[in-house]
């Protein structure tokens, strides 16, 4: 583990936990929708609002797709922090710009 490293799993390491929080919320917030919203219960009347309904179900079920990726991303992140690896391209070792860092925290 090199001192850029350190500082850099110091510097990022809140970041990461932060965003982990945020999609644990957002990822159940969108289980307890979905589980408070079964399919053909919402008092809908035609068909334009039955399809309303499913294309933003497809939207919300993709979002929480979308998160659930991202929370695995934080997560490999966060143990590469505590390996001291964070910062080293996964691929070839290299290291990481901070500009990228700073707006992909999660890049590997």
């Amino acid at each position: 583990m090199t001192s850029r490293e350190t500082s850099l799993g110091a510097r990022f390491h809140p970041i990461l936990a932060q965003r982990e929080t945020e999609l644990r919320t957002l990822l159940r917030s969108a289980l307890a929708a979905r589980s408070e919203s079964p399919a053909g219960q919402d008092g809908v009347s035609d068909f334009k609002d039955i399809a309303a309904e499913q294309s933003r179900d497809v939207v919300d079920e993709a979002q929480a797709d979308q998160a659930a990726l991202e929370l695995e991303q934080v997560l490999a992140a966060l143990q590469r922090v505590d390996d001291g690896t964070y910062g080293e391209c996964m691929d070839c070792g290299a290291a990481i710009d901070e500009r990228r860092l700073t707006a992909m925290p999660a890049a590997a």
